[in-house]
């Protein structure tokens, strides 16, 4: 959101029922709730796409045949597991790292401004991530010079997601403060004012 879009937004807010003003900073809340929850399972993500990082690396520069197929075998089983991920990861019934999910949406402000955070698709299939398998374990240099580019691509459009959650919760929590600091305001003085444009 920008901040002179937010900033009208908390700027009507103020003059707005107290009571629906106060349901707002509930659900303000409920969805920063959300996105901390979101996060975790985001936090967990990139570890593990770190650890398929690193077994690439072994795997690539390991002689022994054991350890390669090792290696080979816990990329594919790190990688399976983003999907379960992806499928735990609901907080009720809004799952944000399953693409095919709703997204989070948020009203507020004399002039309903929406927040909308769509969801993040962490599976690893094509719709997804679209990391591809490893079929031939170390054998055919160009699988896995794809799967290695597929997993670097991965980790920074999930650490972008990463980061646009702990920027937006923290967006959130500031709204939450400035719509409970206008609420108690207003409540104090009984006073209804008009809107400001």
């Amino acid at each position: 959101m920008e901040p002179a879009a937010l900033d009208r937004a908390l700027r009507h807010a103020a003059w707005r029922d107290p009571r629906v003003e106060r349901k707002k900073f509930t659900e303000v809340y409920s969805a920063v709730r959300t996105l901390e929850r979101t996060a975790a399972y985001v936090d967990q993500a990139l570890e593990r796409l770190a650890e398929v990082a690193e077994a690439l690396r072994i795997g690539q520069t390991t002689e022994h045949d054991l350890m390669r197929g090792l290696q080979a075998a816990r990329i594919e089983e790190v990688l399976d597991s983003l999907d379960r991920l992806s499928k735990i990861a609901a907080d009720g019934k809004l799952n944000l790292l399953h693409g095919e999910s709703d997204s989070l949406y948020l009203d507020f402000g004399h002039e309903a401004f929406r927040y909308v955070l769509p969801p993040f698709d962490l599976r690893r299939g094509p719709k997804g991530l679209n990391i591809p398998h490893l079929k031939d374990g170390f054998e055919n240099s160009s699988d896995v010079q794809a799967v290695s580019q597929a997993v670097k691509l991965a980790h920074v459009r999930v650490s972008q997601f990463a980061a646009r959650l702990s920027h937006d919760a923290g967006m959130l929590v500031r709204m939450a403060n400035t719509y409970e600091a206008d609420i108690s305001v207003e409540t104090a003085e009984g006073v209804t004012h008009a809107p400001v444009d």
